[in-house]
């Protein structure tokens, strides 16, 4: 009976001893171990620079429909920069609009707005992919697509304020004071600065 009683503590302290060594390597495995898991970069991937809007995108479809997985990876992408030239040229034109108060400002910022979609719809229906990579086929059928896609800030601001001089009037442009050497360059600069805030 003392022999089963001393050999229930050993085993007793040995569990203790076993769990209070499990606890510890959890803490330290937990303290060591990244917070966000193994992760990787998709193929593609390109980024914002001070010169050029950039977007990396994919889309998963049918392996008999590649030209529509296509497709869909790059109005995914366009969709991506066209919501990054708008935000920043919307900045752009605030700036120019604050400086009139009136109602024929809102107008003017209307119209300058207006030019500047109309330019950046232009610039994205003419982008070309400048990297395409394919998934295997999985198992259900269906293939990925990546495709990356870069725009030239200094062509885009070079375009809108060419699109925006030809869109405003005389009065207009005087009203603002218009110059559409400073407002490309301020434009451009707006979306170089983007790159280092978004």
């Amino acid at each position: 009976m003392k022999t089963f009683h001393s050999f229930a503590v050993l085993v007793m302290t040995a569990l203790v001893l076993s769990s209070c060594s499990a606890k510890q390597a959890v803490a330290q495995s937990q303290k060591t171990q990244n917070p966000f898991g193994e992760t990787f970069e998709a193929p593609c991937q390109v980024y914002d620079t001070k010169q050029d809007f950039a977007a990396s995108t994919s889309f998963r479809g049918s392996s008999m429909q590649r030209n529509e997985v296509q497709k869909g990876a790059l109005l995914a992408a366009q969709e991506l920069i066209r919501l990054k030239m708008q935000h920043a040229y919307k900045g752009m034109v605030s700036e120019y609009s604050a400086s009139v108060g009136n109602n024929r400002g809102n107008d003017v910022e209307r119209k300058m707005t207006s030019a500047g979609d109309r330019i950046i719809d232009a610039i994205i229906n003419e982008t070309m992919q400048s990297c395409t990579r394919w998934s295997e086929i999985y198992d259900d059928g269906d293939i990925e697509c990546y495709i990356a896609i870069e725009i030239s800030k200094e062509e885009t601001a070079r375009r809108i304020s060419q699109e925006v001089k030809d869109h405003l009037t005389q009065d207009e442009k005087d009203r603002i004071g218009f110059n559409e050497e400073v407002y490309r360059e301020k434009m451009q600069k707006r979306f170089e600065e983007y790159q280092e805030t978004h």
